[in-house]
């Protein structure tokens, strides 16, 4: 018993409570019958997420001031662009532009993962991230799970496409999307939020996904598209259309 109490109090006083209990290892629990009944629910929710082309301008840009709410940050002006293509333009012309988008997105997700991975078990973790986001995928043997397969390649069609403007352009040079089209990633963190852990901070960027194409955020100034209206592929899988407001920009 004194050694005990001799451990507890080199403990600084400086240290919260919850600091503290951070550091003690918890037992993460399984999920049970129910929340495992719940995750084809959970797919078909997200599945109609991501299939909806709606555009809602007042949810996006409530979404997008609360996520710089949250992360400490002055609210900023917002500016809608008619696609990503256009969006992206504005700060490889503008490199006065401050990125605070990573910013955000890391005062979110390490929140949110915290809570997570401290209290769930690491194999059901996986489970969900295989099961409950429509656009995942596991690519091989080992399980290795690739959330948004779709949302990836439309991120390198992108790419290529900015790089026919700006042919010197160095990809690792541009700003980090708050959003771009790799939005099914969500699906993973909202599914815990619905079973009850307490992130309640990943409903900004859900809101934000629901209302809102692609998202950059700097400092001051926040970039935002609509959802594209028509994705077409042909029947061999390449990509034939990318139409914003009755344009592809694809060409």
């Amino acid at each position: 018993m004194s050694s005990s109490i001799h451990t507890m109090a080199k403990r600084s006083t400086d240290e919260s409570l919850s600091q503290y209990l951070a550091k003690v290892s918890i037992e993460r629990r399984k999920l049970i019958k129910s929340e495992i009944d719940f995750i084809p629910e959970h797919r078909t929710k997200w599945a109609d997420i991501l299939a909806d082309s709606t555009t809602e301008r007042d949810l996006a840009e409530t979404a997008i001031n609360a996520c710089y709410h949250y992360a400490g940050l002055e609210q900023p002006h917002i500016l809608w662009t008619e696609n990503p293509l256009n969006a992206m333009k504005i700060p490889i012309d503008r490199q006065d532009l401050v990125d605070v988008g990573s910013e955000i997105l890391a005062r979110i997700w390490n929140s949110c993962n915290r809570e997570i991975e401290g209290q769930i078990d690491p194999q059901f973790i996986d489970v969900v991230k295989a099961y409950a986001n429509p656009r995942a995928q596991i690519i091989d043997e080992q399980q290795t799970i690739a959330f948004d397969p779709l949302g990836d390649f439309l991120n390198q069609v992108l790419i290529s496409e900015i790089k026919k403007i700006y042919p010197q352009l160095d990809p690792l040079s541009l700003p980090t999307a708050m959003q771009d089209y790799r939005v099914a990633y969500l699906s993973y963190f909202d599914y815990f939020h619905q079973i009850g852990l307490n992130i309640p901070q990943i409903q900004l960027l859900i809101n934000l996904a629901k209302s809102c194409g692609c998202c950059w955020a700097f400092e001051k100034i926040a970039i935002l598209t609509p959802k594209p209206s028509t994705i077409e592929f042909s029947t061999r899988g390449e990509l034939l259309s990318l139409v914003y407001d009755g344009v592809n920009i694809l060409g």
